[in-house]
């Protein structure tokens, strides 16, 4: 019965994650969320809507913890395949080989915030923690940090 609204499930992962992947990811733990509590479930006629609450509630909690704030996009199967074609596929690979070249050519300092943050997901405050300085020192730094990112890629790209 549950398995009958799989496709929903992922549907809104993808709005809430923007990647395929994250969304393949996060439909995986809704249904073991929902297998958990199946117990709880005690009207079937309302399963529908108990499985999207578990899936809502999933998404948000996995936006808190990525602090992005993506929209909820309601974009069709076509406009995803289209957005996926050969091309832009190369265009992205190609401008991840970018993005990991600058952070590779960033100081030794910016890298280290900026992977932190970014990649480790850490808040200010854990980064602080990490690195034994001072929370406006941890922002100050990330934002040269992106700064300098930003003029690498923008380098690259022109020239």
């Amino acid at each position: 019965m549950l398995l009958s609204y799989q496709e929903l499930v992922f549907r809104l992962c993808l709005g809430f994650a923007r990647d395929p992947a994250e969304a393949e990811d996060l439909s995986q733990e809704v249904y073991l969320k929902a297998l958990k509590k199946i117990k709880t479930l005690k009207d079937p006629a309302v399963a529908k809507e108990w499985l999207l609450r578990i899936t809502r509630n999933t998404c948000l909690d996995y936006q808190k913890k990525s602090r992005s704030r993506c929209r909820l996009s309601l974009e069709s199967q076509a406009d995803f395949k289209e957005r996926m074609n050969p091309e832009t596929l190369l265009e992205k690979k190609e401008l991840r080989q970018i993005l990991k070249g600058a952070i590779s050519r960033l100081p030794r300092r910016q890298k280290e915030i900026l992977i932190l943050r970014e990649y480790g997901d850490l808040s200010y405050e854990e980064i602080a923690s990490v690195l034994q300085i001072k929370k406006g020192t941890v922002m100050s730094r990330l934002n040269r940090a992106r700064q300098s990112l930003l003029r690498l890629i923008q380098e690259k790209k022109n020239g």
